[in-house]
């Protein structure tokens, strides 16, 4: 296995376990180890979330695991993003995407805007 590997297996771990602390960790591991911010968001975190949503589909985790598991996301994208923007990456276009303010779903909306940033698309809330 890579170090690369092993970090980005590191970050999908830490989604996996709610491990905040972890997360950060292993995204700023990533930035040092030179692995671009976008890889570490797809390879890494968008995978956990994905364990996340089967072990949710298999009753092993429930709603404040999925919420868990979406705080930790956006701890780990607080290090990554301002790293997704540096560039010159093409736009692949624009999202609007909303939810109904308070709305629980308002965890789903956060992670798709996540995962569409790192996917080079521009969102508008």
């Amino acid at each position: 296995m890579s170090k690369d590997d092993e970090i980005l297996g590191r970050l999908r771990d830490a989604i996996v376990n709610l491990d905040i602390e972890g997360v950060q960790k292993a995204a700023k591991d990533a930035l040092e180890a030179g692995i671009p911010a976008y890889r570490a968001v797809i390879e890494g975190m968008a995978k956990g979330m994905e364990i996340v949503g089967q072990k949710y589909e298999e009753g092993e985790y429930f709603l404040a695991e999925l919420i868990m598991a979406g705080e930790t996301m956006k701890e780990g994208m607080s290090v990554l993003e301002p790293h997704l923007k540096a560039g010159d990456i093409k736009t692949a276009g624009t999202v609007v995407i909303g939810t109904v303010r308070g709305d629980l779903h308002d965890i789903g909306k956060n992670i798709v805007v996540t995962l569409l940033k790192a996917a080079n698309f521009r969102s508008r809330r």
